[in-house]
């Protein structure tokens, strides 16, 4: 480039020295595609905007950009001005002088959604995946959105995460379509509000004995979202639910929080505000901001236990579940299956079919919406962490039957004298148990005091009144 064709943003004094003007130099940062964008009454962010594709920037962006563009025209005496009074020309203060533009949304409508390639641009919705030249794509979108791999059709087969997410489904069909409207929903970008769910992945066989089952495959499902949107990852064994600065890792283009492994004392409670009411971040030495529920980012969450909750309605309508099939364990993984580590050892042709397959997902929850697919162990494995895996065995033995008066001391005893270990679980703490297995049945739960005994009645809800009177 020739000096007479550079934006002049400095001028030669009658001393022959270089002068920055900063006016110009805000000048050719907005011409450039430099902007602030207003998120409150007293902050602002910096962006910078290139062939429609937007990045939030730090004030040393535009420091580098003015260093690059000055050594690039071979300015050398005005870079040495600019260097020694960078501090001067650029700062949080001084790049208020800005133009403002709007913050970027991006997120998709109700029923399309956009995955973002190298090469092209992929529009999912009206049942086909569509492919859009950049060229032919006009609105603007968050540089973050661009994954770093091509996407080619021709090149398309069966994709081995798809076999693999069948085996998970336990090969059964009904199940394959609603783990694939579970990763679709996942991954479409529009959050309704009054119908958001954490979808919560968990093991179909529980282990009670004191020893977790891993390697299942519940994180590589996640790990595959991550390959498609942007995907924040909490440890769920270290969460620190307390801490002020919990979410300081959510940004403004954040997808998906997802909360991996996850212990049992872990309650789903926690995540209640964060689904039906927005997301507050608070990052250390910055400004808090706010993510308004309709553009919040989805929550899934893995577990080797069962994820406890309030029980009530409001939780009940916010998470969807899904049994992961034990096909995979330590013995057999998917490395010993597929003969290549997913992700690190795939080819074109492999990640192709594997976008193709995930684009797809995207189109079956399009079509059927987020199936919640039948429980298999749920319902028991929910009894077993409000009880013991001790108490269910005991209760399921058939001992307690429906409509008919028991003593609870004389259960109680039974269960203590069948289960020693336990003898310091109170009447008081089996009393609750036995409610909580009333409710799990969808049975009432009625008790009485017959002379010098306490006694329960199990009935369905609709005898209630015959029991009371009995």
């Amino acid at each position: 480039m020739n000096r007479s064709d550079v934006p002049i943003f400095w001028r030669i004094d009658e001393n022959g020295k270089v002068r920055i003007i900063q006016s110009k130099l805000t000048e050719f940062l907005a011409l450039s595609g430099f902007y602030k964008v207003k998120i409150s009454n007293t902050s602002f962010i910096y962006v910078l905007e290139k062939n429609n594709r937007v990045s939030e920037v730090e004030d040393t962006v535009a420091v580098d950009f003015i260093n690059n563009y000055l050594k690039k025209i071979d300015a050398t005496d005005v870079l040495e001005t600019f260097s020694k009074g960078v501090s001067n020309y650029i700062s949080k203060t001084k790049l208020k002088l800005l133009p403002n533009t709007e913050l970027v949304n991006d997120r998709d409508t109700d029923k399309t959604s956009h995955f973002f390639f190298q090469n092209i641009c992929c529009q999912i919705g009206d049942n086909t995946i569509k492919e859009v030249e950049y060229e032919d794509f006009k609105d603007k979108i968050w540089e973050s959105r661009v994954l770093d791999k091509e996407y080619d059709s021709s090149l398309v087969g069966k994709a081995q995460f798809e076999q693999f997410c069948y085996n998970l489904a336990g090969k059964n069909d009904d199940r394959f379509v609603a783990l694939q409207t579970n990763i679709g929903y996942l991954l479409h970008r529009n959050n309704d509000s009054k119908n958001s769910r954490a979808v919560i992945f968990i093991d179909e066989n529980i282990s009670y004995d004191g020893t977790a089952n891993g390697g299942t495959g519940k994180s590589l499902l996640l790990q595959a979202v991550g390959k498609c949107r942007e995907l924040v990852v909490i440890d769920g064994k270290n969460l620190k639910s307390k801490s002020w600065f919990k979410n300081q890792r959510i940004t403004r283009t954040t997808d998906v929080i997802f909360y991996d492994d996850v212990n049992k004392d872990f309650s789903f409670e926690e995540l209640y505000s964060m689904i039906t009411t927005g997301i507050p971040v608070n990052r250390k030495y910055k400004d808090e901001f706010y993510i308004a529920p309709e553009n919040a980012p989805k929550i899934s969450i893995s577990s080797n236990y069962v994820v406890r909750g309030t029980g009530g309605n409001t939780d009940i309508r916010r998470r969807c579940e899904f049994e992961v099939a034990n096909h995979y364990d330590g013995d057999n993984t998917p490395f010993d299956e597929f003969k290549n580590r997913f992700f690190t050892d795939w080819d074109a042709k492999e990640w192709s079919s594997f976008y193709n397959f995930m684009m797809n997902c995207v189109l079956k929850y399009f079509e059927h919406g987020l199936i919640i697919a039948k429980p298999i162990n749920l319902k028991r494995n929910k009894l077993i962490s409000l009880t013991c895996n001790e108490f269910v065995k005991f209760i399921e033995t058939g001992l307690v039957e429906n409509e008919k008066w028991y003593s609870k001391k004389d259960v109680y005893e039974l269960f203590v004298l069948e289960f020693p270990h336990l003898q310091t679980i109170t009447l008081h703490m089996f009393t609750k148990w036995m409610k909580a297995y009333a409710k799990d049945k969808e049975l009432e739960y009625n008790d009485r005091k017959s002379g010098a005994k306490y006694e329960f009645y199990l009935s369905p809800k609709s005898l209630r009144k015959e029991a009371s009177n009995d």
